[in-house]
């Protein structure tokens, strides 16, 4: 058994779902397959290439998280729509 097949069993195990014999033989299929397809990109020699945290070289201009008091009536005035004593918001799946 290869390692993507022992990888999969450990994770079968782990995550304790049911897996019948023949989508267990699918799940192998489709495990090759994907390797397959990603075999050339992890040829490509990348030992001379800087690791990157972000894709870009933005600056985080956030503020500092820091806790702080707050006055319900105030949050509630910020807030677009607060009814009920729930924030609603607009809804983004019908």
């Amino acid at each position: 058994m290869d390692s993507a097949a022992v990888g999969l069993e450990k994770a079968i195990e782990a995550i304790k779902i049911g897996v019948s014999d023949p989508e267990r033989d699918q799940l192998h299929r489709e495990l090759d397959q994907f390797l397959g397809w990603l075999e050339p990109a992890l040829e490509v020699d990348t030992g001379d290439l800087e690791g990157l945290v972000f894709s870009h070289e933005a600056i985080n201009v956030l503020r500092e998280d820091t806790p702080r008091q707050s006055d319900l009536a105030e949050l509630q005035e910020a807030a677009p729509n607060f009814t009920g004593g729930f924030y609603l918001v607009p809804k983004i799946m019908e």
